[in-house]
């Protein structure tokens, strides 16, 4: 039996080849042309489809945080891993709209770094993987080519996105396989609904207390409000301003006239589960 999407594929394909035939018999252009258009916004809706199984099938999710299953991921599914991330170095993202780019080198950030993750298997952090003397991690080596340009996830993040987006809520759509990090996102980043999206993980590492959380009159906040603080104001004051936009419940009432973080902390602990 087919499956949705091959048997939406199909269709469109017979569909394509009608049209192709009308148009021969009676040089009419409109039909193939709107043809053609559906056949292109198709493989555009699909293309995160193997990446969406993949989460799908190993992404749970535990007291707040998204683990995902390294040590059950079949070589199928590396297979249709490594195939999801040639799919996306083959795109054109300089001709995407914002929305799409911000959700392309998202998807295309995290997918890789599971990748990265996959191929050194079984670490305890990403730290453990590659790195130099003054360095850890995998983030400054080469690891993709898009658009003919060689790239380390640092150049995706940092001189990509951080760099062409006045975007601070980008540090919630990026996943570094670390317990600390923002939750690797359940789906795909889809530019339709960034804006949303972008909200919504916001507020679910905000009202989780490994992204802030208050003890008495100290705040303890993630350290990517202390590497990244730039991207969110010019000091505390304003981190915690941006902070207030997205917290909920009782955290709203316990940062009230709070302009000081009192400690930054972070998890690298590999966000494994099962």
């Amino acid at each position: 039996m087919l499956s949705e999407k091959d048997d939406k594929m199909t269709r469109l394909r017979t569909a394509l080849l009608a049209a192709t035939a009308m148009t021969i018999g009676t040089g009419a252009l409109t039909p193939a042309l709107a043809i053609s258009t559906e056949m292109t916004a198709a493989v555009e809706e699909n293309i995160n489809a193997p990446y969406n199984d993949i989460l799908s099938t190993y992404l749970s999710e535990k007291d707040g945080i998204h683990l995902f299953d390294y040590a059950g991921v079949t070589d199928a599914d590396r297979k249709k891993l490594a195939e999801y991330v040639a799919t996306l170095e083959a795109q054109t993202p300089s001709q995407m709209s914002d929305e799409d780019q911000i959700a392309f080198w998202s998807n295309l950030y995290n997918a890789k770094t599971l990748e990265i993750i996959l191929d050194n298997y079984p670490v305890d952090s990403i730290r453990d993987i590659g790195g130099g003397l003054f360095s850890k991690g995998p983030w400054k080596d080469d690891v993709v080519t898009v658009e003919g340009q060689e790239m380390s996830l640092d150049n995706i993040e940092h001189d990509t996105v951080r760099a062409n987006f006045d975007e601070p809520r980008v540090h919630y759509a990026f996943n570094c396989a670390s317990i600390g990090c923002p939750n690797l996102k359940s789906s795909a980043w889809e530019g339709a609904t960034l804006d949303q999206d972008l909200d919504d993980a916001a507020r679910a590492y905000i009202s989780h207390p490994r992204g802030v959380r208050v003890e008495g009159n100290r705040v303890f906040a993630s350290s990517i409000y202390k590497w990244f603080r730039e991207d969110f104001g010019q000091n505390d004051a304003d981190v915690l301003d941006h902070i207030r936009q997205y917290a909920s419940g009782e955290k709203i009432d316990a940062l009230k006239g709070k302009t000081k973080i009192n400690k930054h902390e972070y998890d690298w602990s590999l966000n494994e589960g099962k």
